[in-house]
């Protein structure tokens, strides 16, 4: 009985040694744009059986069984995606969120699409003939939306993607230079031309997931689909994009970034909870040690 205690108590120290790594993980990024924090659950692991349990008949009143647990380990680790406080910058690319939904990106290189809570963008130059540059995060991917078919004032929901990109010209004819731009609440972005007038050139769009916590956490802020997390809005791998503020989506904040979601009062508490785990469990292998000690000592 001694070697089992030492096992079990062996594994909660893996486990809970674990749980300390996603505690600093989540303090770590306590001040990540976006970032959202993690929860541990724990989960039993096999019992052996030392009795089975028995039916009453007759005289014979039956029993509930002999089970010893044999340890415990990591059941999942979750990203819990709760709203983060939202802090004005002053800056016009800077998106918020406030509400469900993910920003969604492009890497220019490898074509693939990616989704984010991170809305540190900003306008990167460019090269290209007619555009001043593209809504991009700080690691280059592109920012994605539906173009505003004049006379519409907003894109359409389900339409195919393209790259935000600001032009040095639009309107007319004939054309007009592009003197500033804006993003308003639902995601369209705003061209002030010379003369004035304001048109509505590209609408950003949203998507959301029905199981959002099978996200794949791939770094710089990003979440990659999987089978599990099912696209909202199509199926998985045809995903039908939408625009903010529409079918429960989050509206668009310009000059806002949403902070990371993480409890500084909540992670220190489990972070006390975990130390005392390892700390029991410690003396647990400690104790185990001396009594197989002694009974090793019994030959003398």
């Amino acid at each position: 009985m001694a070697i089992e205690s030492l096992y079990t108590a062996v594994s909660a120290l893996q486990a809970h040694q674990q749980y300390l790594s996603v505690i600093a993980n989540n303090l770590a990024n306590q001040n990540t744009v976006g970032f959202k924090d993690s929860r541990v659950l724990f989960s039993d692991a096999l019992s052996q059986t030392i009795q089975q349990p028995t039916a009453s008949s007759g005289l014979n009143p039956g029993g509930n069984g002999v089970q010893i647990g044999l340890g415990v380990g990591l059941s999942s680790v979750t990203p819990l995606f709760t709203q983060g406080s939202l802090q004005s910058t002053g800056v016009p690319t800077d998106l918020a969120l406030d509400g469900p939904g993910f920003f969604v990106v492009k890497d220019p290189a490898s074509a693939s699409t990616y989704y984010t809570r991170a809305g540190a963008f900003n306008l990167q130059n460019t090269n290209v003939a007619g555009i001043q540059g593209y809504l991009v995060t700080p690691t280059g991917q592109r920012i994605q939306g539906t173009v505003i078919t004049a006379p519409a004032t907003s894109g359409v929901n389900g339409a195919a993607l393209a790259d935000v990109s600001i032009p040095t010209t639009a309107g007319g004819p004939p054309a007009l230079n592009v003197t500033d731009y804006s993003i308003d609440s639902a995601g369209r972005v705003n061209l002030l031309l010379s003369d004035g007038s304001t048109l509505p050139w590209m609408q950003i769009t949203l998507q959301n997931f029905q199981n959002p916590e099978a996200l794949l956490k791939i770094g710089q802020n990003l979440y990659q689909a999987t089978a599990a997390s099912g696209s909202l809005y199509g199926a998985s791998g045809a995903d039908v994009f939408q625009t903010a503020g529409t079918n429960g989506l989050a509206n668009m904040r310009s000059g806002y970034l949403e902070q990371s979601n993480v409890d500084l009062g909540t992670e220190f508490s489990n972070m006390i909870v975990a130390e005392r785990g390892l700390q029991a469990n410690a003396r647990v292998i400690t104790t185990s040690d001396e009594v197989m000690q002694e009974l090793i000592n019994l030959k003398h």
